[in-house]
């Protein structure tokens, strides 16, 4: 009789939401495999330890998140566009799937420093570029790339820190105008007619 297949979404959806909720380091192997109905060897097949599998879970949801904004960041449109797609992005998957966002969110500061995201998936630098990108169109007039792009990630970012926290009792989606009209504020985004703009 052959044995039966472990399935490895129901792996990873389990440690996605266990470290979500409760943080990596709190989270263990063995309720990482009781709460997804699989023993601890059968994680153990698919990946060496807790760390690996919070790692790889979270390079490739970060990167997967980075291929959709790199898209909609090099699309078509004005930048105050872009920028606003980009939110809308963000908040939508929040909505979406509030665990695998509140992972990404809150796990960044968990893994060593040699551990790396593909850079140009990487969000925070495609919202560096993109920011340097428009300064140089002559679209944003903030004169300090680098600091407008932490600034930017700061206010969209912080709100949904917020959510994941239980401070936001709507959708965070509802907050993309206020969001998104402070971020062209700050920087100092070209006037153009409100079609246009967006």
């Amino acid at each position: 009789m052959s044995r039966p297949i472990t399935k490895l979404d129901s792996i990873e959806n389990t440690a996605i939401r266990l470290f979500a909720t409760k943080g990596i380091k709190e989270v263990t192997i063995k309720e990482i495999a009781r709460e997804a109905g699989c023993s601890e060897g059968a994680l153990y097949r698919h990946y060496t330890s807790k760390d690996e599998l919070a790692w790889e879970l979270y390079k490739r949801e970060v990167e997967k998140l980075g291929t959709l904004l790199s898209d909609i960041l090099s699309g078509i449109g004005t930048y105050s566009k872009r920028l606003k797609q980009s939110i809308e992005l963000f908040y939508t998957f929040f909505d979406e799937d509030p665990k695998k966002f509140t992972f990404i969110l809150l796990s960044e500061y968990n893994f060593p420093l040699e551990s790396k995201v593909d850079p140009g998936l990487n969000p925070y630098n495609l919202i560096f570029k993109f920011i340097e990108e428009g300064v140089k169109a002559g679209e944003f007039n903030f004169k300090d790339p680098i600091l407008g792009g932490a600034m930017i990630q700061g206010l969209v970012l912080h709100p949904a820190k917020l959510k994941a926290s239980g401070r936001f009792e709507v959708k965070i989606k509802e907050k993309i105008i206020e969001v998104v009209e402070a971020c062209l504020r700050v920087l100092k985004a070209k006037k153009v007619g409100a079609k246009e703009r967006y």
